[in-house]
């Protein structure tokens, strides 16, 4: 790839400083910033499995190429198939629609691979260089570039799970109501979703803005980065303030779901216990776990595996999934145990002492 000249540097720059300054955005956003420091210090202990060497990835397929941008997803392939077409797993990182990094979910992967999932960790477009619905566009040509090869990964396209954590747990009930709502994807110009999802997962998912709106910091910091409208009023009043909302779209219709979420958690405090009293009053298959004790009412906090307490409930996160999968008929009995192995006795499993 040729290099940029100095006169295309400086119009690059131009522009982005003329984009910044019509929606009165900082060039880094502040919780962008934060997230990512947070993101950076537990991917790396996250990241330890006594999988490691077992699963293979594929890394950097392109899925979509928009305004000369690449879109990325990385690929876990299970060690132990079991079946000639496995599960698939769309995941997609969360970091305030605002950063995102593939490799720091890499243990949430690798565990779902375990089981007998093909997963999909994604990038998607991220805010405020474009705002939503065109971050929530990339999630669903994600999906159905799944379904499109499914061949080539070996997946049925029939049982894809999207599951999604904060700003990623948003963008997967949104991608589960444009698979079931005509009006809801014509209104935000979506891609038809080639199939149905088969389960969603939220971990922490921040689905609710007018409860990020009541927050300042949320509303200073988060909000405005989504939409590029600095008041509450404009916000409330955008086209696509509705929509943004999965809230206000969910139907018997909607995929079994599981929501995780911390109890006191200063970004999605209450959020889902929230979404799975919505989703059963909508008559939504649905099982919810609401951390209670002090680390255990933190942001993300089942992501966190050297802590006892976040990998017993994640646990029960993979049991939900496993127990999905066979009432679709696929057994995960055997990737379960070893999961089960490693989230009990986590140390030794990490030092070769207990072999899962």
């Amino acid at each position: 790839m040729s290099k940029k000249s100095a006169a295309d540097k400086k119009s690059e720059r131009a522009l982005n400083r003329a984009f910044y300054k019509k929606y009165k955005l900082h060039r880094h956003p502040l919780m962008g910033g934060v997230f990512d420091l947070i993101e950076g210090i537990r991917a790396i202990p996250n990241g330890r499995t006594p999988f490691d060497g077992e699963i293979k990835i594929e890394h950097d397929v392109v899925y979509k190429t928009v305004g000369g941008q690449k879109l990325l997803m990385d690929v876990y392939y299970p060690s132990r198939p079991i079946g000639e077409r496995s599960p698939a797993i769309l995941m997609i990182p969360g970091g305030g629609w605002m950063i995102h990094n593939r490799s720091r979910r890499d243990g949430y992967a690798r565990c779902f691979a375990v089981l007998g999932a093909v997963v999909a960790v994604i990038d998607h477009r991220l805010c405020p260089e474009v705002f939503f619905p065109d971050n929530l566009a990339d999630c669903i040509d994600a999906y159905n570039f799944l379904t499109e090869n499914s061949e080539r990964f070996g997946i049925d396209k029939n049982n894809i799970t999207v599951t999604g954590d904060s700003s990623g747990g948003h963008l997967a009930a949104c991608v589960g109501c444009a698979s079931i709502n005509a009006e809801y994807s014509d209104a935000l110009h979506l891609p038809t979703l080639h199939t149905k999802p088969s389960a969603l997962i939220f971990i922490s998912g921040a689905f609710s803005f007018d409860v990020m709106l009541r927050l300042p910091f949320t509303q200073l910091l988060m909000v405005r980065y989504v939409c590029g409208l600095n008041k509450r009023k404009e916000f409330k009043n955008w086209k696509f303030y509705k929509y943004i909302n999965p809230y206000n779209f969910l139907s018997a219709e909607f995929p079994p779901s599981y929501n995780n979420g911390g109890g006191t958690d200063f970004l999605c405090a209450g959020e889902a216990k929230r979404m799975a009293k919505k989703l059963t009053a909508a008559g939504v298959q649905n099982e919810y776990k609401v951390g209670k004790s002090v680390f255990n009412s933190m942001h993300c906090y089942v992501l966190r595996f050297p802590f006892k307490s976040a990998r017993k409930d994640a646990l029960l996160l993979y049991k939900w999934y496993c127990k999905r999968q066979l009432q679709l008929g696929v057994d995960m009995g055997e990737g379960l145990q070893r999961i089960d192995k490693f989230m009990t006795h986590y140390k030794k499993s990490l030092k070769g002492k207990t072999v899962c």
